[in-house]
């Protein structure tokens, strides 16, 4: 059962709605933001029949309901999520800090700390720095940002693939020497490929990269951002986004154990 699901349902149990009185008045005139979430997985997904879901989506439910907004929400590629951002035709969007985040929206506080991470075949030579990966292809969601060191890197060969499911399988078939990820998409590709735990090892942690709610700069003073703001920062405050961004279904592994004995873990 989904996060939101659970909080539905206990709210109801316990006679309460799950839009609070005074929020659903203060906020019933406001106007909805156009949110756009990335599609890549499983952050945002997409189901067989056209409904939406992923850790984003589901975070984003929460959030709205809290604040007492309505949620409409589209899906689109990473790439076109910072596009559209970056155009005004989106008001709001999870994305990485960065340089180009920051110069087209306005943060509402962090959403989440996440590993990104280098891995290589199980019997890849061992690679110290990034400066060892010179001259090597090496995978990533295309759009993606992994920080400035491995962004800018001139003697890297960067491979944009569409997702880290491609991008495992063009590892261990050998058409690149590794692939970097963040650690959510990391376990999530390796739990729905199927792909042996023991064929792939982590070469490299590069660092945490740190996700947040973005704000248009041309809506960063509309009515729905201050709600939106308070909201993420209660559940920031009572626990509540943590595990929402940890949920069984996108990490379905307590603890997962690489070639080598490099784990990954929620903790």
């Amino acid at each position: 059962m989904k996060l939101l699901q659970k909080l539905t349902l206990l709210m109801l149990l316990a006679g309460q709605s799950l839009f609070p009185a005074a929020a659903t008045a203060e906020t019933a005139a406001i106007p909805s933001p156009v949110v756009v979430t990335s599609t890549v997985k499983p952050w945002g997904l997409i189901a067989a029949d056209g409904s939406d879901s992923g850790i984003l989506v589901d975070f984003q439910q929460v959030l709205f309901s809290r604040a007492g907004i309505p949620l409409h929400n589209s899906m689109l590629p990473y790439p076109r999520v910072i596009q559209e951002m970056s155009s005004g035709r989106a008001d709001l969007a999870v994305m990485f800090v960065s340089p180009l985040s920051d110069q087209i929206a306005v943060s509402l506080g962090q959403v989440v700390e996440e590993h990104i991470i280098i891995v290589t075949r199980a019997d890849a030579p061992d690679y110290k720095t990034l400066d060892d990966f010179s001259g090597k292809d090496v995978g990533q969601v295309r759009g993606s940002r992994y920080g400035n060191d491995f962004d800018s890197h001139p003697q890297i060969h960067r491979i944009p693939v569409t997702d880290v499911d491609q991008g495992l399988k063009m590892l261990l078939s050998g058409r690149l020497d590794a692939m970097a990820s963040t650690e959510h998409s990391l376990l999530y590709a390796m739990y729905t490929t199927g792909i042996s735990s023991d064929r792939v090892r982590i070469a490299l942690p590069l660092f945490t990269a740190r996700a947040d709610l973005y704000v248009t700069r041309s809506q960063q003073h509309a009515l729905w951002v201050q709600p939106l703001r308070h909201a993420l920062q209660s559940m920031s405050e009572d626990g509540s986004l943590r595990p929402s961004l940890y949920q069984r279904d996108y990490w379905p592994y307590d603890t997962f154990c690489f070639a080598g004995g490099q784990c990954l873990n929620t903790h």
